[in-house]
C-alpha cells in the first residue's frame, strides 16, 4: 500500500465517528498511521471502543468551530457531514484537503470495481451483482453505503468489489476508476443537503468520471452521462436500451444487445421494478465471463432485500407488501409502479419526513392505481392533500387497521412511504419491522 507510506507523516484528523468514521480509524491505526478523531457529538458513537483500543489517540469531541480543523494536512470525513459545515468549509478555503473513506480506497485498491448509484434499487442492484459474480465464481466483496464500509474490505484479497456508493461519498471522491459504473435513477431526495435538484443531479454523475463503462437508464435521461463521454456506453430500459425486455415464443425475457439471455420467470422476486434492476445488473457485469447458467442460477435463489418491497404475507386473500426503504417519492412511485394491476387494488400506507421533495408528482400514479392513500407522520398532511382518497391517522398500528378495513379480496397493502421514517423511527428497518408487526396483529 504505496499510498498509505506517503501519508504517515501528515497531519491527519478523521471527522465523524459514525460507523464509517470508526472504520477508517481502525483501518488507519492497523496500518500505522497516526490520526486525530474529531466529533461534534459529546459522547459520539465508538468513542468507547476508541478509550479501549486506542487511549492515547488525539480526540476532540464537541464544537468544530474549536478543533483547528485548519491545521491539517488531510480531513477524512464521514458521509453524514456536509461540505458546507462553516468550520470544515474554512478549512477547505485554507487549502486543507477533505476526502471520504472511499476516496482513500481508491486511492490503495488496485483491483476492478463495479460502481452503483441512484435514487432507488442502489441496495438491490449491488446484492443481485455481488450474487451473480460469486455464482460464476469470482471472489467478490459487497460494500459502501450498503453496511460495509469499503476499509474493511482491504483486509481480504479479492478479485472485484461491487460498491454501492451515496451521492454524500461521491462528494468527496475524485480517483475512483471502476470498470463499469452506473447511475439507476434521479428522482427528488436529500434537497435538505444540496442547494438545489440540479447540484444532487450533478453529484450523482460524478460517478461516471474516471469509469471504463458507461451504464444508464435510457428511460430516465438525468442519468445519461455529461462527462468522460469518451468513455464506452451502455443502457438499460424497458424497451428502448440495449439491455431490454421483450418476448420471445410468448414469453417476457432479459434481451442483451446479442439474444435472449433468460425468460423473467427465472428472477424469484416480485415487481416490474426488478426487471430493470436486473437488466442494470447484465450491463454491469458485460465487462466479466458470465454466462447464462450463472445468471439463471443467481436469479432462481435471489429473495431480494429487506423492507424493499417485501412480501410479507396472504390474509384473506389481502396480500401485504413492505417497501419501508421508500424513503423518497421516486422509490414509491416505482413500487406503485411495479404492484400495479389494471385495477385499483392498491392501499398505500406513505407518510414521515420528506426532507423538502415535491410530492405533488405522485398524484398521477395515485389517481391511476391507488384506491386509498393513509398517511401518518410529519408530512401526512401534505400527502393527504395529494387526493381526495387520503386518509389522516396518528401511527402505523391506525394505518394498518384501516387498511386492512377497507381492502376488498386481491388487493394489495403496500407499505411505501414516500419519505424519511426520523421523524417517528430510529431507521427504516424498524419502521418497516413496525409494519410487518401490526399486519401481523391486526389480521390474526
Amino acid at each position: 500500500m504505496q499510498y498509505i507510506n506517503e501519508i504517515k507523516n501528515k497531519q491527519i484528523t478523521v471527522l465523524g465517528l459514525g460507523v464509517t468514521g470508526l472504520g477508517i480509524v481502525r483501518f488507519l491505526l492497523s496500518q500505522g498511521v497516526p490520526v486525530k478523531v474529531v466529533d461534534s457529538r459529546a459522547q459520539p458513537p465508538g468513542c468507547e471502543w476508541l478509550k479501549q483500543h486506542a487511549p492515547n489517540l488525539k480526540t476532540h469531541f464537541g464544537d468544530l468551530a474549536d478543533a483547528s480543523l485548519s491545521q491539517n494536512d488531510m480531513i477524512i470525513i464521514s458521509p453524514g457531514l456536509s461540505l458546507t459545515i462553516p468550520s470544515i468549509a474554512t478549512a477547505i478555503a485554507d487549502g486543507v484537503e477533505v476526502i471520504g473513506d472511499v476516496e482513500l480506497f481508491a486511492r490503495i485498491n488496485t483491483k476492478p470495481v463495479v460502481a452503483v448509484t441512484g435514487s432507488n434499487g442502489k441496495s438491490t442492484v449491488v446484492t443481485l451483482a455481488y450474487q451473480v459474480l460469486q455464482t460464476a465464481g469470482y471472489n467478490v466483496a459487497l460494500g459502501g453505503n450498503i453496511g460495509t464500509p469499503v476499509l474493511d474490505l482491504l483486509d481480504t484479497e479479492y478479485d472485484v468489489y461491487v460498491l454501492e456508493l451515496s451521492s454524500f461519498q461521491l462528494d468527496t471522491t475524485t480517483s475512483l476508476t471502476p470498470i463499469s459504473a452506473t447511475v439507476l435513477n434521479i428522482s427528488e431526495d436529500h434537497l435538505d443537503r444540496y442547494d438545489s435538484y440540479q447540484a444532487y443531479i450533478d453529484s450523482k454523475l460524478s460517478i461516471y468520471n474516471g469509469a471504463q463503462l458507461l451504464v444508464h437508464n435510457a428511460d430516465d435521461s438525468q442519468t445519461k452521462p455529461v462527462n468522460n463521454l469518451d468513455a464506452p456506453q451502455v443502457s438499460f430500459a424497458q424497451k428502448n436500451g440495449d439491455y431490454y425486455l421483450a418476448d420471445v415464443e410468448n414469453e417476457h425475457h432479459f434481451m442483451t444487445p446479442e439474444s435472449a439471455i433468460l425468460p423473467v420467470s427465472d428472477l424469484a422476486v416480485v415487481g416490474k421494478h426488478n426487471y430493470l434492476n436486473t437488466l442494470a445488473v447484465m450491463a454491469l457485469l458485460s465487462p466479466f465471463n458470465i454466462t447464462k447458467a450463472h445468471y439463471k442460477a443467481a436469479l432462481n435463489t435471489f429473495n431480494g432485500l429487506a423492507h424493499r418491497c417485501q412480501f410479507v404475507g396472504e390474509y384473506n386473500t389481502v396480500k401485504y407488501f413492505n417497501d419501508s426503504k421508500a424513503t423518497n417519492v421516486g422509490a414509491t412511485i416505482a413500487a406503485i409502479d411495479s404492484l400495479a394491476g389494471d385495477t385499483q387494488n392498491l392501499i398505500v400506507i406513505a407518510g414521515g419526513d420528506a426532507k423538502g421533495a415535491d410530492l405533488d408528482v405522485l398524484t398521477p400514479y395515485l389517481e391511476k392505481h391507488v384506491k386509498a392513500l393513509i398517511c401518518f407522520g410529519k408530512d401526512a398532511k401534505a400527502l393527504v392533500a395529494l387526493t381526495a382518497k387520503g386518509h389522516l391517522t396518528q401511527n402505523m398500528y391506525e394505518a394498518v387497521n384501516l387498511a386492512s378495513a377497507i381492502s376488498q379480496p386481491h388487493d394489495i397493502v403496500l407499505l411505501a412511504p414516500a419519505c424519511a421514517s426520523i421523524d417517528m423511527y430510529s431507521n427504516y428497518m424498524q419502521r418497516g419491522d413496525d409494519f410487518v408487526k401490526c399486519v401481523r396483529q391486526v389480521t390474526v
